[in-house]
């Protein structure tokens, strides 16, 4: 089911404790010279779309949240973003209103790398809120990573930001949004030794001279349907599980 589409007696009329929340959340920001500033957007929600054809009757989606945390894209025009305080209260604030309309499962599908940091703070905030509530965070490409990576070809870093991954899922799900004639492979590694082991923020135009990090001239549409329905495989499982009370 999906919320914006539905009216208040609808959801008071809902067995609530039988259903999970879905709050897709994404990102507004460039993609390289091929694909659109919505790519998180329209790959989250297509994911949660799918999830809630689904598990219609087990499932309440909302509209996917589409102003994330990308400062790190900001110096590629047209970016947007929240500071790391709004979106921390963007998603602590939309959950709980979920848990106060009795919405005690509640399952936050991230699509945004720069997301995760300010998610995992928000968990924390929302845990001290409502400590009875379930509220799990998933970026839906590190759940089903090792299925995932099965299907690329670009190896270990093909499939970073606007790369083998994301373009095979555009392509799949909004085609006419690629532009096939500006793929070029992008981005590079700390040479250090260390480099994987340590963290350090960078902004993306300082690893990148397109806004690219991965491969993605090994994207395609086959790909990506194959990519889609791994993911939505592993997050049925994980609303199963959650209606299940296994977290």
């Amino acid at each position: 089911m999906k919320l914006g589409e539905m009216n208040w007696p609808d959801v008071a009329a809902l067995d609530r404790q039988a259903m999970v929340a879905v709050y897709p959340i994404a990102s507004f920001e460039q993609h390289g010279h091929h694909l659109p500033f919505l790519t998180d957007t329209i790959e989250t929600t297509g994911v949660v779309d799918r999830l809630d054809m689904r598990l219609a009757e087990r499932v309440l989606c909302l509209p996917t949240q589409w102003l994330g945390y990308s400062f790190h894209h900001m110096r590629f025009a047209g970016s947007l973003t929240a500071t790391s305080e709004t979106h921390i209260r963007m998603i602590v604030e939309t959950v709980d209103g979920l848990v106060r309309a009795g919405f005690l499962r509640v399952l936050i599908v991230n699509g945004h790398g720069g997301n995760q940091a300010n998610l995992k703070v928000a968990q924390q905030i929302l845990k001290e809120k409502h400590d009875g509530a379930c509220v799990l965070g998933a970026s839906w490409w590190e759940l089903a990573k090792e299925a995932l990576d099965q299907v690329k070809e670009a190896g270990p870093t093909g499939s970073g930001h606007a790369g083998e991954m994301e373009t095979s899922l555009m392509m799949a799900l909004r085609p006419d949004l690629v532009r096939t004639d500006r793929l070029l492979d992008d981005g590079w590694l700390p040479t250090s030794v260390h480099g994987a082991r340590v963290q350090r923020f960078r902004r993306i135009d300082e690893q990148t001279e397109r806004g690219v990090y991965g491969s993605p001239t090994a994207g395609s549409a086959d790909k990506g349907e194959r990519m889609l329905r791994i993911v939505v495989d592993s997050l049925v499982e994980v609303v199963e599980d959650m209606l299940a009370d296994r977290f």
